[in-house]
């Protein structure tokens, strides 16, 4: 929903557009989609490519962080297709050292050699869109998001900010409260109905519609949007306002809804009728680094 909403700011929330910067865009969005099929392994040029459309689609005139989201779409996600074979290697590279070091590899571990064999393989096995998430996030999540929030949280509590804007207070309250998990629970179960998705046997609808409640809790996205869409400030007071009640009672139907007893909830995660099937016996078994 950060993406869709980040998407609807690039599109709907821009100025004047200049059209030699889309240009350079959509070069720099296609050389992005063609880093895909060589097999590129590194973010690095992933990273390069996206800053470079960042600063296009800034001086294009459209929102900036449309280019997160084009990021996003076309960095590869999928482990590589010879996944098989880089983990036969990983075993080997275990086998061997275990074989050679014996009892020493409990008490010194690997030795370099095979730490560089496995740090190649690994760099290999994930992939790009693993490697900028795991490579940003500390930087987005104790750095951005802060700033982010602090710049954006400060709320003016006062009967005049209310008064007037009952039926803008609602609209977002209902907005996040109520459409967010509708949305959410509708998207997956047509998703099912269609064929396009399976639900996993692991949560049940009843999970699905918790965490589509929780899904209303607004902070950073809806508060920029906000901020985007009302330009008077007693309007983004009141939005703020909205945002903050919309998340608090978001938050308290989410856990009304998934709070139940942990037998309840092994029970909903069952297939139909498994629970009245005898459980097969299956052997104990350790691990290869146990």
């Amino acid at each position: 929903d950060d993406l869709a909403a980040i998407a609807i700011l690039a599109l709907f929330y821009t100025s004047a557009i200049d059209v030699g910067y889309i240009a350079g865009s959509l070069v720099l969005g296609f050389a992005l989609v063609a880093l895909n099929p060589p097999g590129i392994h590194r973010a690095l040029p992933y990273a390069g490519l996206g800053v470079l459309l960042w600063v296009c689609l800034h001086h294009a005139g459209l929102h900036a962080t449309l280019a997160g989201v084009i990021l996003a779409v076309v960095t590869p996600t999928r482990p590589p297709a010879n996944l098989r074979a880089l983990m036969g290697q990983a075993q080997m590279v275990i086998q061997a050292e275990t074989e050679h070091a014996g009892g020493a590899l409990l008490r010194h571990g690997p030795s370099e050699p095979a730490l560089q064999a496995l740090d190649t393989i690994h760099d290999r096995i994930e992939s790009p869109a693993s490697k900028l998430l795991r490579a940003t996030e500390p930087w987005s999540s104790y750095a951005v998001l802060p700033v982010f929030a602090l710049a954006n949280a400060g709320v003016a509590w006062s009967v005049d900010v209310v008064e007037g804007h009952g039926r803008l207070m609602l609209a977002i309250i209902l907005g996040l409260a109520l459409g967010k998990p509708v949305g959410i629970v509708l998207a997956a179960w047509l998703a099912v109905r269609l064929g396009i998705g399976e639900k996993p046997a692991q949560y049940s609808w009843r999970q699905l519609t918790g965490a589509g409640a929780l899904a209303g809790v607004g902070f950073t996205m809806s508060l920029f949007i906000a901020s985007q869409a009302f330009s008077g400030d007693t309007d983004f007071a009141a939005a703020k306002i909205a945002v903050f009640a919309a998340s608090l009672l978001a938050a308290a139907v989410g856990v009304l809804i998934l709070w139940k007893r942990r037998a309840d909830e092994a029970a909903d995660a069952l297939p139909e009728d498994a629970s009245r099937r005898p459980r097969a016996w299956q052997p104990r078994t350790t691990s290869v680094a146990g």
